[in-house]
C-alpha cells in the first residue's frame, strides 16, 4: 500500500471551479475532510475514484499516476451515505462479491473471518439483508470494500443517516478496523463528532480550495488553533487536547497517563483504552503555590507566553508541562496581576475531573 497524493488537481464546472488541489494522505492515515455544503468534497472523492476525470493535475498512488486509469483498475474502495448492497444475496455473498470465485469459500477466508469479527458481524453471514439495521448494512458495505484489499478508502458521510448510539459505536469500530487494515482513507463529513473520533488529520475545503490541512492534535490545541473561521466555529474556539492511555478506572473516575503525569476524568473507561480529551482553557485555574483543593488535577508548569486580550480584559497563559505537553489557561487580567504571573514563572495548573471532555476512544 502507498500514500495518496493529489498534485495540482483541477476540475471546472459551470459556475464552480475545484482546485488546484495539493494533498497527501500517508499509509494508514485517516484524513477527515470538512467544509460547507457545495465546497467540492464529494467531487474530490469522485475524481480519485475515477467517476470524474480531472481537467488538469495528477492523482498518485504509491507514486504511480492513476488519473487516466478506468474506475475498475484503480483498486479504490468507496463507501456512500446509503449502502449499495445486492438484495438478492445474503450477507456473506455480498461481502465476497468482488473477490475471485476461488477466494469466496468460507474455508479459504481466514482474513475475512477476522475482519467480520472486528466489525461484529461474523454471526450475520448467513442472514438475508431484510431486517438488518442501518449500522449493520454499513458494516457489510465496509467489509465488502476491505476484503478486496483496496489501495485507498473513500468514505462520503457513511454515518449520516444512522441514529446517535449506532454512530458512536460504529465510529469506534471504523477507526479500529481502518487502522488495523492500514488503508489510507479520506472521510468526508459535516459532523464534529466524526472528526474527533476518526481523524488523524483534518483538511478544510472552502469554495473548491483546500484552505488548511494539519494533524488533528495540532488543530485542537488551543494555542495553535488556526485562523479559518469555519474551523473556529466548528470547534467552538478551540481547547486543550490531551491524549493518553487509561491506567485505572474505579468508582466512576478513570485515570489516564500523558507523559509522566496522571490525570483524572469522570467516567468508567477500560484499562488500556486510549482517550483523547478536550479541556477548556477557562477551566484551568492557576496558582503560584501548591494548594489543597477539591480539583483532582494539579500539575506543575512553566509560563511560556502571555497573550493579552485588552478589549475583553482576559489573558491566555501558555504553559509548558513537558517538552511535548503544552496547555493554555484563560484567566482575567485582574487575576494575572494579583498572582503577579509573568513569563518563565513556575505555576500550578489546576482543573477538576469533570473538565476533560472525552472526544475520542480507541481500543486495541
Amino acid at each position: 500500500m502507498g500514500a495518496l497524493k493529489l498534485v495540482n488537481l483541477t476540475k471546472k464546472f459551470l459556475g464552480f471551479s475545484l482546485g488546484p488541489l495539493n494533498l497527501k494522505v500517508d499509509d494508514g492515515e485517516i484524513l477527515v475532510m470538512i467544509g460547507p455544503t457545495g465546497s467540492g468534497k464529494t467531487t474530490i472523492l469522485n475524481l480519485i475514484a475515477g467517476l470524474l476525470k480531472p481537467d488538469r493535475g495528477s492523482i498518485l498512488i504509491s507514486g504511480i499516476d492513476i488519473s487516466s486509469l478506468p474506475l475498475e483498475s484503480r483498486k479504490i474502495g468507496y463507501i456512500f451515505q446509503n449502502p449499495s448492497l445486492f438484495p438478492h444475496l445474503n450477507v456473506f455473498e455480498n461481502i465476497v462479491f468482488g473477490l475471485a470465485k476461488k477466494s469466496r469459500t468460507k474455508d479459504n477466508c481466514v482474513e475475512i473471518t477476522g475482519l467480520l469479527e472486528d466489525l461484529g458481524i461474523s454471526k450475520l453471514t448467513d442472514r438475508n439483508l431484510q431486517g438488518l439495521s442501518g449500522g449493520e448494512m454499513q458494516k457489510i458495505s465496509l467489509a465488502r470494500m476491505l476484503v478486496t484489499k483496496p489501495k485507498i478508502m473513500l468514505m462520503d458521510e457513511p454515518l449520516a443517516h444512522l441514529d446517535t448510539p449506532t454512530k458512536r459505536k460504529l465510529r469506534l469500530e471504523l477507526r479500529r478496523v481502518l487502522r488495523r487494515q492500514g488503508v489510507p482513507t479520506i472521510y468526508v463529513t459535516h459532523s464534529e463528532d466524526d472528526i474527533f473520533a476518526l481523524a488523524d488529520s483534518v483538511s478544510i475545503l472552502q469554495n473548491g480550495i483546500i484552505e488548511y490541512t494539519d494533524k488533528l492534535e495540532s488543530m485542537l490545541t488551543y494555542q495553535n488553533n488556526p485562523s479559518p473561521p469555519y474551523l473556529s466555529n466548528l470547534f467552538g474556539g478551540g481547547g486543550n487536547y490531551l491524549e493518553g492511555k487509561v491506567i485505572k478506572s474505579k468508582g466512576g473516575v478513570s485515570t489516564f497517563k500523558i507523559g509522566s503525569h496522571l490525570l483524572d476524568m469522570l467516567g468508567d473507561y477500560p484499562i488500556g483504552c486510549k482517550v483523547g480529551t478536550l479541556v477548556r482553557p477557562e477551566e484551568i485555574v492557576l496558582s503560584r503555590d501548591m494548594v489543597k483543593t477539591s480539583a483532582r488535577n494539579v500539575i506543575g508548569a512553566k509560563v511560556a507566553n502571555i497573550i493579552h486580550h485588552n478589549e475583553e480584559g482576559i489573558v491566555d497563559i501558555s504553559l509548558i508541562i513537558e517538552e511535548r505537553f503544552h496547555i493554555t489557561s484563560r484567566i482575567t487580567e485582574e487575576s494575572r496581576t494579583d498572582l503577579q504571573i509573568k513569563e518563565d514563572d513556575d505555576v500550578y495548573a489546576i482543573f477538576k475531573a469533570s473538565s476533560p471532555n472525552v472526544v475520542r476512544e480507541e481500543y486495541f
